[in-house]
Formats: structure tokens, C-alpha cells, sequence
């Protein structure tokens, strides 16, 4: 799911071994027959223990909107349920976009899974270009060192970043990826796919972050398929860019409940180094120069979870005090290269935002406390040729009738409270459960599992 878009700027690595999975898993895309799934014995190790599992994999159109014959081999692997008359099959729907399902349940307490299959079946989709799922996670080369002699400027960072990103599309055609076929209406026919081939009637989605937008397009796309989901920090068909003064409301409600001068504190920040940029000299005599955008972005990277906030929190004090020790080494992270995970930039970059939310992140920015640091490097990113772009239709809201749960913290910065509040307008079917002081880590809280199981059970 999710942020100032970290992820497309992380590597993301998830060639993991997770799964001892049999030959098919290599490669980028294939040429067999559509449709075609195999099923495997096996064990995944969840926590430190191993449990049985089905170990499956499905064939897909790499691109059913461009008719090429293409193919795409996704892995999933199913948890059998323990329960004599299991439910729809739970399937989770991991993040990012670019996290992968399987990834997440090896690090699942093995209290969690087994609450779970106590339901239905649970299912570890790994959604195409994630985990052990083609294409590879195609990623581009890091860049070069970005320059630490003055702050940090975003249209220089822009203009880098789209000039390798042209590269490496060029790259990854040229191995026979095409970036096209990696998008969240794909991924939605993707899931219709799954389940015809687990001979489910319907699935039930348990989804969190990206993983929601994800689990909305298919509810719209395939409505007869859904038997329910659970949606944990809702992003809506237009919310894949954020709105800076929804932001900006989580920082009030963060300063409301743990610190009251905060938002006065980061304007003040702001406005003083935005002046007058400061030089900070790590011991072995490394320098840096922060300025006022460094600063937006911490703090808006910072609002993810609650470890985050909290340590964000710990070191504003010595920051407005001129000890910049937080922020230049948060800086210093940030300008280091990394490589590019495409498939997060292809994704979310094909849901893009409607002209009235561009036209809303234009004129919040101005006066957000921290501008549109958000959502950077897009959307600007996005304009480079050759990366997809779903149609003006997919980011309108459509209702929906399956039933759900939506899921959102007060301190979330990723998914704001109001994103289930908009979604439950279209919803008829929907409620939401709005929990205090969580963060964009919702899964981890409690209530939240109790609230998703039973809501499963009903």
C-alpha cells in the first residue's frame, strides 16, 4: 500500500524461496494455454512451523485487453480449513502494490492463520509481477548518489527518475516484459481466475492497503463472485494519490491526541528552512544540507505506523531546538540510490486520479502544512511513454453490493479516516469500523482481527 511512495523507491526483492514450489516458477511470460492450474502437496513455514498446504499456480492472459496470446503463471498457495463446513475461501490481498501475499504469511502468527481457517479455506495470492507470481518483479538499476551539498530539490529528483525509468521500460520490453498487462482491472480478472480454478462459487477478500483497491475493482468487475470482504485501510478507486489536506488532518489529529504545537511546529520548521537551509555534519565528517522539502517528506513518510509517528514525534523537539541528527539521517537514507520496482509505478500509475482529484492535490498542496510530499514521485512519474493508464471510468465510484467491512486508524496517513467514509456512500452494504490512535498498520490491532473474524463468521 503504501506512502510518499517509498515503495517505488525500496527494493523490493521478493524472489524469497517461500514456497518449494516445482518448475514453472521462473521466467517472465509464458506461452501455454489460459486457464490451465496445478495443484501440489506441500508445506509453507509460517512463523517458524511448518504447515501443510496446496501449492497451486494458474495460467492468465498477460494482457486481456491487448488480445496478445501472452500468458502469466501466478502462485498461490492454500491453508485447508479446519472447519467442518467451511465458508467462501478467504483469500489475502497484500499491498504495496508490489508485496506479496506469501511473503506475509511467513510472518503471520500462527494463532492468526489458524483463527482464519477455523472459517473457510485461506488462500496466499501472490497477484501478477509479486512474490513467486510472473513477471518477476522487474526492477531498475539504482541511480547515482543524489547530490547532498544543498537540499533536496523534487523537480531534480523527477527528472532523474523519468529519465531511468524510460530505460529501464526499454529494458524490460526488450526481456519480454511488457508493463501494460500490470494493472489493478488485470489483477481483478485475475482473482475471477483463481477462483474458478479453486472451484469456489464465490470468494470472501481479505485485504489491506493497495490490497483494497484491489479487492474494489473486482467486487465492481465481478459482483456475483464476492461473497464479502474485509477492507483494512481503504484506498477507493480514486484514492491512489493522497489528498495533502486530508493529510494534513491526520497530523491534526495526531497533534490533538499527543502533541498540541505539532502542526504549528512543522510550518514553523518548514518556513525556517525554507529560508535558510541548514548543514548538517554526520561524526566521520559527512555532510548534508536539509531544507524545507526534506522535512515535509519525513514527516508525511513518518505517518505510516505507529513506530514511525512515535519516533518522529521523540525527535521533533531537538529538530526545532536545531539538532537535525532525525532528519539528516532520514535525509541521507533518502538520497542514497535505490532501484525501481515497476511493478508498483505500472500499478499505480494506471489507476492514476481523476482531473478533479488532480485538480484538488493542486490546490491542497499550496497550503498544506506538508505540501504534496505525499504522493512524490507521482504523479508526475507517470508521464513517462510506455506506462499504463486505465480509462477515466475505473476511478469513478460505482455501487456495490457485497457486503463489507471498512476498516480505517485515526492516525493513518496512507488511508485516512475519510476514504471508508466515501467508499461506504456507494457501499449499501457496508459498515466501517473506525479505530483511535491505529495507524496504516491495522492488521496488528486486535479489535480490528476480532472485528474481521467475526465478520467473516456472520
Amino acid at each position: 500500500m503504501t506512502t510518499a511512495r517509498r515503495t517505488i523507491v525500496a527494493n523490493l526483492s521478493l524472489s524469497l524461496s517461500l514456497i518449494a514450489c516445482s518448475a514453472g516458477a521462473a521466467g517472465a511470460q509464458t506461452r501455454v494455454v489460459p486457464g490451465a492450474a496445478t495443484l501440489t502437496p506441500g508445506t509453507f513455514v509460517v512463523s517458524g512451523v511448518a504447515v501443510a498446504v496446496d501449492e497451486g499456480r494458474i495460467t492468465v492472459p498477460a494482457d486481456r485487453r491487448s488480445g496478445t496470446t501472452a500468458t502469466l503463471s501466478l502462485a498461490f498457495v492454500r491453508f485447508r480449513s479446519t472447519s467442518p463446513a467451511p465458508r467462501p475461501p478467504i483469500v489475502f490481498l497484500a499491498g504495496g502494490p508490489g508485496d506479496a501475499a506469501t511473503r506475509a504469511f511467513r510472518g503471520m502468527p500462527l494463532d492468526v492463520l489458524d483463527r482464519l481457517r477455523s472459517i473457510a479455506d485461506v488462500v496466499a495470492f501472490d497477484q501478477r509481477g509479486t512474490g513467486l507470481s510472473e513477471p518477476r518483479s522487474p526492477t531498475c538499476p539504482p541511480g547515482a548518489m543524489l547530490p547532498r551539498d544543498r537540499p533536496a530539490d523534487p523537480r531534480a529528483m523527477l527528472a532523474e527518475l523519468r529519465a531511468r525509468v524510460a530505460v529501464c521500460l526499454t529494458t524490460a520490453s526488450a526481456a519480454g516484459i511488457d508493463v501494460r498487462g500490470l494493472t489493478t482491472a488485470e489483477s481483478a480478472d485475475d482473482l475471477e481466475a483463481l477462483r474458478r480454478a479453486l472451484g469456489a462459487e464465490r470468494l470472501t477478500l481479505l485485504a489491506g492497503s493497495y490490497g483494497t483497491h484491489l479487492a474494489l475493482a473486482t467486487a465492481r468487475r465481478h459482483p456475483t463472485s464476492v461473497a464479502r470482504m474485509a477492507l483494512l485501510g481503504v484506498e477507493g478507486p480514486d484514492d491512489t494519490f493522497k489528498l495533502p489536506a486530508r493529510v494534513d488532518g491526520v497530523l491534526a489529529v495526531i497533534a490533538r491526541a499527543r502533541r498540541p504545537t505539532l502542526v504549528d511546529e512543522v510550518r514553523a520548521l518548514t518556513a525556517r528552512l525554507d529560508s535558510a537551509p541548514a548543514r548538517f555534519v554526520f561524526p566521520g565528517g559527512q555532510a548534508i544540507v536539509l531544507g524545507a522539502w526534506d522535512l515535509q517528506r519525513w514527516i508525511a513518510e513518518s505517518l505510516d505506523t505507529r513506530q514511525e509517528i512515535d519516533a518522529m514525534l521523540a525527535a521533533l523537539p531537538a529538530v526545532r531546538d536545531g539538532d537535525y541528527t532525525a532528519l539528516a539521517r532520514w535525509a541521507l537514507r533518502a538520497r542514497t540510490p535505490r532501484p525501481l520496482n515497476l511493478m508498483h509505478l505500472a500499478t499505480d500509475c494506471a489507476s492514476y486520479a481523476s482531473p478533479g482529484r488532480l485538480a484538488a492535490i493542486a490546490r491542497e498542496s499550496a497550503a498544506a502544512a506538508l505540501g504534496d510530499a505525499i504522493n512524490f514521485p507521482l504523479p508526475g512519474l507517470c508521464a513517462v511513454p510506455g506506462l499504463p493508464r486505465l480509462d477515466d471510468a475505473y476511478r469513478a465510484p460505482a455501487a456495490i453490493d457485497t457486503p463489507a467491512l471498512l476498516v480505517a486508524g485515526t492516525f493513518d496517513g496512507r488511508t485516512p479516516v475519510e476514504n471508508a467514509r466515501d467508499a461506504a456512500r456507494w457501499m449499501r452494504r457496508a459498515r466501517t469500523l473506525v479505530v483511535d490512535g491505529a495507524s496504516h498498520g491495522l492488521f496488528r490491532e486486535p479489535a480490528v482481527l476480532d472485528a474481521v473474524l467475526a465478520f467473516f463468521r456472520e
